[in-house]
């Protein structure tokens, strides 16, 4: 018995590590560990519960119509509902489903699989009889993980997946006729996990209620509780309230209500955590739930524009920055023009305000850093150790798992969610005028920032406008496109610096000599380039990192780049509602 037993339960775990082996096969020809190769999908059962199985039998079927030829005289004939063609019909249905129909149930080998979901990969069901079983699967189905990106041709795969890895996105010109928005490119690189930057972007009512645009990044930090927030409230919140300001409103009127639709949403956010913690005994999960929004933070840009009137309104939060590529009629380039400041310690405007309104702290801003008490900007959303009493904060950490307060806080609040606004009059040229050229805006979380200037920014998108031009409208198609070379690597690539003795870590910034076009997603090529661009060696090897480490190596990285071009008229006739669903939507 306990052989027979066991020769069935082998027999299973066999089937399951067939299927684990074939595709730990693939991991070891790189379909596994690199992001954007995936494994092929392993074969899924298709499972028929008994319960579906007596569902199917027991369906009621239609009563047949009475014919009059059934009525007698003295009354009706009651024949049964259920005749017996169709009790035949179902009992055939029963027995072939019986014998054909493999009814499964699902066991802790299946449950056991089902926790490594995801992860096509994972082998965890180790069952050998034999140790020639043992040797077997030692010698041919252990993965070498290093072997793959010493084919050129898993690194060429590898390169053309990037735009998937970084989920890149469109809004191409019918979307933008379709959604009245300017053409944007965005991208979402996932670095921490999970990831911690958020991003918003549509059309919503502004001023006097005509349709204004919008775009946001929310580079969250200590978690991305804030960041998500923020993503699904400020958009909305913002347009109730400039829509219920005149169109006439002075520039003044308009900055006031952003200020103020900033601030009560951080209140808000503050207000239900506090009250939360209040009201609620230690470890509730309503309050661990208020209170975690509070316990992270985020950084917010947000771009206003209004179409109508062709004015781009850019606020910001944090270090996350905007930038406006403008063409120069004289130099015959783009130049690059800066729609936000970065609020850091490095900002002498922000450490002028933050000593004038806590005097005699001068430990809480470190020169060397530009961190306030740790924390890399002086402005954000969240972040309750910078905003409560230490007390309170105190009380946080005992009751619902909060953070240590800050050592140096003294004189709280030393954050604020208050933006700066920038109003900017923008170029739009039209398609057919060859003689100027349309504005465009890059926006950015820091995680690209951190690697490229606003200038070699600004510089990278109009080559790729070049290209796209030679390209006839794709970038892809540029007679000039040189197609990347992925030979084996074992020389330093140009312009890194590191020191192993100090412990500082590779460091590198994209310049235009190390310039890779060849992305037809503007975005996607600013991404590309900020991690590594012609240098494939930096390249690949920064996406090759696994999480959590490779957050010190990039950070979560944000982008959108929208252009200002006037879209023509499409000629077409328009098409039936419902009858195309559009194609750049991110989610």
């Amino acid at each position: 018995m306990l052989q027979t037993r066991w020769g069935g339960f082998a027999a299973r775990i066999r089937a399951r590590n067939a299927c684990s082996t074939s595709r730990t096969r693939n991991a070891a020809s790189g379909f596994h560990t690199y992001p954007g190769l995936r494994a092929p999908a392993a074969p899924q059962r298709v499972q028929i519960t008994k319960s579906r199985v007596s569902t199917l039998l027991c369906k009621p079927t239609a009563a047949p119509e009475t014919s009059p030829a059934l009525l007698s005289i003295n009354g009706p004939i009651h024949h049964s509902a259920f005749p017996t063609k169709t009790a035949i019909f179902l009992v055939i249905l029963g027995v072939a489903a019986y014998y054909l129909v493999e009814v499964t149930e699902e066991g802790w080998v299946d449950r056991v699989l089902a926790s490594f979901n995801g992860d096509p990969a994972a082998t965890p069901l180790h069952f050998y009889k034999r140790i020639h079983e043992v040797d077997h699967w030692i010698e041919q189905h252990i993965p070498d993980p290093s072997m793959p990106l010493k084919d050129p041709e898993v690194l060429r795969q590898i390169s053309e997946q990037f735009p998937k890895i970084v989920f890149g996105w469109e809004i191409e010109e019918e979307d933008s006729r379709e959604f009245d928005i300017p053409i944007t490119h965005g991208i979402r690189f996932r670095s921490n996990e999970p990831c911690e930057d958020y991003y918003a972007v549509g059309t919503a009512p502004g001023l006097g209620s005509k349709p204004w645009n919008y775009w946001s990044v929310f580079d969250g930090h200590a978690g991305r509780h804030t960041a998500y927030t923020l993503q699904w409230t400020l958009h909305p919140h913002l347009s109730r309230a400039l829509s219920s300001l005149s169109p006439t409103s002075t520039s003044s009127e308009i900055h006031s209500t952003i200020k103020d639709v900033f601030l009560k949403i951080d209140d808000g956010i503050m207000s239900r955590a506090k009250t939360a913690a209040n009201w609620f005994p230690a470890a509730n999960a309503a309050a661990v739930t208020a209170l975690t929004p509070a316990f992270s933070g985020s950084c917010a840009l947000l771009a206003a524009f209004d179409p109508e009137q062709s004015k781009l309104r850019v606020a910001c939060v944090g270090d996350s920055r905007a930038v406006l590529g403008r063409w120069d009629p004289l130099e015959r380039k783009y130049v690059a023009q800066p729609l936000s400041i970065d609020q850091t310690g490095f900002n002498e405007s922000e450490v002028t305000r933050i000593q004038e309104a806590h005097p005699g702290e001068d430990d809480i801003l470190d020169a060397k850093s530009g961190r306030l008490m740790g924390l890399a900007v002086t402005r954000a959303f969240g972040d309750h150790r910078w905003k409560w009493d230490n007390d309170f904060i105190k009380q946080l950490q005992a009751k619902f798992w909060g953070t240590a307060p800050r050592p140096q806080s003294k004189t709280p609040p030393y954050l604020t969610a208050e933006p700066e606004i920038t109003e900017t009059e923008i170029v739009r040229a039209d398609p057919k005028d060859k003689s100027t050229r349309s504005d465009f805006m890059i926006m950015a979380s820091d995680g690209l920032w951190d690697h490229i200037s606003s200038e070699h920014a600004v510089e990278c998108v109009e080559r790729w406008l070049e290209a796209k031009e030679r390209g006839k409208g794709k970038v892809t198609q540029d007679p000039k496109l040189q197609q990347p070379a992925f030979l084996p690597n074992v020389s330093l690539d140009q312009g890194l610096e590191y020191d192993a003795e100090t412990g500082e870590q590779v460091s590198w910034k994209a310049e235009p000599q190390y310039f890779a076009i060849e992305d037809d997603n503007a975005a996607v090529c600013l991404a590309r380039n900020a991690m590594g661009g012609t240098r494939r060696g930096l390249f690949l090897g920064l996406l090759s990192i696994p999480g959590p480490l490779s957050r010190y190596a990039v950070d979560d990285t944000t982008v959108m780049v929208v252009f200002f071009d006037h879209v023509a008229e499409d000629k077409k006739k328009n098409k039936p509602e419902g009858e195309k669903k559009s194609a750049w939507w991110p989610w």
